[in-house]
């Protein structure tokens, strides 16, 4: 691809919306990468004859007035593409199991959950987690420090995506073994980067558990690659997690099981296992690894 002269993200401010943390984890790797990396959104005044030659990543419900130009490149995430159908791009979304039947291919054809399909311009891989490969390496120093706490930031509600149905009986088993179990609110109290490792690196376990949906359709969750990144067993209900990371995660589909299996394989798992899980998130599931399969295909 040509010489880029600036990376724009071009999408939700930090706290504003969901994507926000996967933005603001791109707009962290690519400058740890050494581009010129700007975040802006609808609200910035910008003078659309100075974007020539850019990357743009942006999300559907946010690039009302995104700069258009034909000597720029666009990352695409829930996007009307007719829009940029004069211009350079690539669409983006995550990877489910359904994308295998949807698209009619194998197993073999598929690796480490993304797949690029060319007929679509469409890359579909999972999100990562937001430290760089240094940072994860800072988290190699673990240990269970007899904590009574499980902190569990994200949401936490029902409905069809929801999640609480699969939780609670997690929850349940953390009240019957004194295990406080604390939902931190992003959208009532909004946690940093740097408090949101703290805070699941201070957990006595730290479970990424997906709801119905997601685990019927086989979407992998971020929190699995962050909780790993940041120094905790992998915990999940989910079989295509399990599949992905192999013995690097407990898993069992009855999160009240997934809680007596965790909380005995955490005072036997070894240092060097836990050492490996950590260098294969680092080796394969960072931002640093979806820019650069990204750049392949854009």
């Amino acid at each position: 691809m040509t010489k880029m002269t600036k990376i724009i993200i071009w999408g939700h401010k930090l706290h504003s919306h969901t994507h926000s943390y996967i933005h603001g984890a791109f707009f962290k790797a690519f400058k740890s990468m050494g581009y010129d990396t700007h975040w802006l959104d609808n609200s910035d005044n910008v003078d659309s004859s100075s974007f020539k030659d850019c990357l743009f990543m942006t999300e559907g419900q946010c690039d009302n007035f995104i700069p258009l130009d034909k000597t720029n490149r666009y990352i695409l995430h829930n996007c009307d593409i007719t829009k940029y159908a004069d211009c350079k791009y690539l669409s983006i979304q995550v990877y489910a199991d359904s994308v295998k039947n949807l698209l009619g291919i194998n197993e073999a054809e598929i690796k480490n959950c993304t797949y690029y399909h060319n007929d679509q311009k469409t890359l579909y891989q999972p999100w990562a987690t937001d430290l760089l490969p240094n940072e994860i390496d800072c988290n190699l120093h673990f240990n269970n420090n007899g904590s009574q706490i499980i902190n569990w930031v994200g949401t936490l509600g029902g409905g069809v995506h929801g999640n609480d149905t699969e939780l609670n009986p997690f929850i349940q088993k953390c009240n019957q073994n004194n295990v406080a179990f604390i939902h931190h609110d992003p959208w009532r109290i909004p946690k940093s980067f740097n408090e949101n490792v703290s805070l699941i690196r201070e957990s006595y376990l730290a479970p990424a558990i997906v709801g119905k949906w997601q685990k019927d359709n086989g979407y992998i969750p971020c929190r699995i690659f962050k909780n790993i990144s940041y120094g905790k067993m992998g915990i999940t209900n989910s079989k295509t997690v399990k599949e992905l990371f192999g013995d690097y995660v407990v898993y069992s589909d009855d999160t009240s099981e997934l809680y007596n299996i965790a909380a005995s394989e955490d005072k036997l798992i070894s240092h060097q296992k836990m050492k490996e899980s950590m260098e294969y998130v680092k080796n394969n599931h960072t931002y640093l690894n979806r820019i650069q399969t990204i750049l392949q295909h854009i």
